[in-house]
C-alpha cells in the first residue's frame, strides 16, 4: 500500500474514532440518565470525563499505533490489537474514577464503551468504502515492485496484499533479482506508473544503489530497502543522522524507548498495587497462618535471582518447602521430598508467586518479562547458549511469554531450555503493551491448569 494512503486513512480513523467516541458517550448519557430529573452533567462532573477519555483516548491510540495498518501481520491481529486498546480505555477510565473519586455510573461507563466498539467498527467499514471509492474514480491506478526472493521478501509481499486497499487499482510485481533490472522496471513503467520499489538490501552495492536512487528520483518513485538480515530484520530499526550520516539504530528492546518503558512500568504500578491491595491483604494472613503451622520456619522464602543488566536481587516466595541447604543449589521437581503439603498446593496454583507482587512495585520485577533463575543456574545456562544472556536485557517477570506456552517449572533436558530461551528473546525484541495483556490474560485462564 502506498504510504499516502496508511497516511490519510490514519488521519480519517483518527477523526472517526473521536467522533464515534464522543457520540457514544452522549448516546449512552441519554439511554442511562433521561429517566433521571436530578442529573446534570456539569453537575455530576461528567464534562470532565468527558475531557479526559478524549484526551486519554488520542493518547493510548497513539502509543499502540493502532493507525499504522502496515505493522500488523493480518487483519484479525489488526481487530484484536484494536478491541484491545478500546478495552485498556475502559480500564483507563476505571481507574480515573477511583483516582478523583467521583462516582461514575458503572451501567453509563459500559454503554459508552459498547457504543464505541461498536460505532467504531461501522465508521471505519464506511470510510474504508468512501475511500475506495474516491481511489478508483479519481486515482491513477499504480504499481508496486518488489526485487528479491526469499522469506523477508514474502513476508513484505503478503503484508503488502493482505493490506491493499484496492487490487483493482494497486497492482505487485516481483521480480526474482537486479540482473537488467532498470531495463525491466522500465518495461514494467510502460502499463502501469511504479510508486514504491521494495529490494532486499544485500543484492544492492554501491554501484547499483547509485543507479537505483537516480531512477528512483528522476521517475518519483519511492525506494524502500528490505533488511533481510536474519538476526537484526525482526527487530524496530530506526535510523538516526549524526552530521551527514546517516546510522541504523538496532535497540536491544523496543523498551530502549523511553516512552515504552513509562508505559511498561505505569503498568506494573498500577497492576501491582490493585493486586496488593485487594488480593494480598487478605490472602497473606491465610496463608501465613497455615505456612507457620504446617512446618518449621518463616513465611516467606527469599533468594538472590538474575534481573535486569544480570543485577541481582531477592525475589519474594511463599515458602513451599521444609528449610533446606540446598535451596541455592538444586531446584525443585515434580516429586521433590523438600515440599511441604501446603507448598504443593500454592505451587500447583501458583499462590506462591504472590509475594512477587511487592518485587514489582518496587521495580526489581515486572508484571510480565523472562523467569527469573536462581545465580547459579544464570552461570550455567549462560555457558550452554549463546544468546541466553539476551533475555536479561528487560526486567524478569512474574510470568512470561514461555510460561502460557507450557514451558514452566523444572528445566531438566536442553530442549525445554532452548525453547524458554527462544520464546524469552521473543518477547525481549518484540515487547508491547498489548502483548503484555495477552499474557496477563492466558496466565489468568491456566493458572489451575497442570503445567509442563
Amino acid at each position: 500500500m502506498n504510504r499516502s494512503h496508511i497516511y490519510f486513512l490514519g488521519i480519517y480513523y483518527r477523526f472517526i474514532d473521536l467522533i464515534t467516541l464522543n457520540v457514544a458517550f452522549f448516546i449512552a448519557t441519554y439511554i442511562r440518565f433521561n429517566d433521571e430529573e436530578t442529573y446534570g452533567f456539569l453537575k455530576n462532573e461528567y464534562l470532565t470525563l468527558l475531557i479526559f477519555i478524549n484526551l486519554s483516548w488520542i493518547i493510548l491510540s497513539h502509543s499502540q499505533k493502532i493507525y499504522s495498518t502496515l505493522l500488523f501481520t493480518s487483519r484479525r491481529r489488526y481487530f484484536l490489537r484494536v478491541g484491545l486498546v478500546v478495552l485498556l480505555q475502559l480500564l483507563i477510565t476505571i481507574a480515573f474514577n477511583g483516582l478523583i473519586k467521583t462516582f461514575y455510573s458503572r451501567l453509563f461507563l459500559f454503554y459508552t464503551f459498547i457504543g464505541f466498539g461498536t460505532l467504531m467498527f461501522f465508521g471505519r467499514v464506511l470510510t474504508n468504502v468512501f475511500y475506495k471509492t474516491y481511489i478508483s474514480k479519481r486515482v491513477q491506478k499504480n504499481l508496486i515492485v518488489i526485487v528479491g526472493e526469499g522469506f523477508s521478501i514474502q513476508d513484505v509481499q503478503s503484508t503488502l496484499l493482505a493490506n491493499t486497499i484496492d487490487k483493482n487499482y494497486q497492482k505487485i510485481e516481483a521480480i526474482s533479482g537486479t540482473d537488467n533490472l532498470i531495463e525491466n522496471l522500465e518495461n514494467l513503467k510502460r502499463e502501469t506508473p511504479i510508486t514504491e520499489l521494495y529490494i532486499k538490501i544485500s543484492l544492492i552495492n554501491h554501484e547499483l544503489m547509485d543507479e537505483l536512487t537516480n531512477y528512483c528520483d528522476n521517475n518519483f518513485i519511492r525506494l524502500r530497502l528490505v533488511i533481510d538480515w536474519q538476526r537484526v530484520s525482526s527487530k524496530l530499526i530506526e535510523s538516526r543522522n549524526i552530521s551527514h550520516t546517516t546510522v541504523l539504530n538496532i535497540p536491544l528492546t523496543p523498551l530502549d524507548d523511553p516512552y515504552n518503558t513509562l508505559l511498561k512500568r505505569s503498568f506494573d504500578i498500577l497492576f501491582s498495587g490493585f493486586i496488593i491491595l485487594t488480593v494480598f491483604t487478605w490472602l497473606f494472613p491465610i496463608l501465613a497462618v497455615i505456612i507457620k503451622t504446617t512446618s518449621k520456619g518463616p513465611i516467606f522464602f527469599k533468594q538472590k535471582r538474575t534481573g535486569i543488566d544480570n543485577k541481582e536481587f531477592y525475589c519474594l516466595k511463599f515458602r513451599s518447602m521444609k528449610v533446606n541447604d540446598d535451596s541455592d543449589k538444586i531446584q525443585a521437581t515434580k516429586e521433590d521430598k523438600r515440599i511441604t503439603v501446603v507448598g504443593r498446593f500454592i505451587r500447583k496454583t501458583s499462590l506462591d508467586e504472590f509475594p512477587q507482587f511487592f518485587n514489582v512495585f518496587k521495580g526489581e520485577m515486572s508484571i510480565v518479562g523472562p523467569r527469573p533463575h536462581m545465580l547459579k543456574h544464570t552461570e550455567e545456562y549462560s555457558q550452554l547458549l549463546g544468546n541466553f544472556m539476551n533475555r536479561h536485557a528487560i526486567k524478569p517477570g512474574i510470568t512470561g511469554l514461555a510460561q502460557i506456552k507450557g514451558y514452566r517449572g523444572e528445566i531438566d533436558d536442553s530442549h525445554l531450555l532452548t525453547n524458554r530461551v527462544r520464546l524469552d528473546r521473543f518477547y525481549v525484541n518484540n515487547w508491547s503493551l498489548y502483548l503484555d495483556v495477552k499474557i496477563v490474560f492466558y496466565t489468568v485462564f491456566s493458572i489451575f491448569q497442570d503445567h509442563k
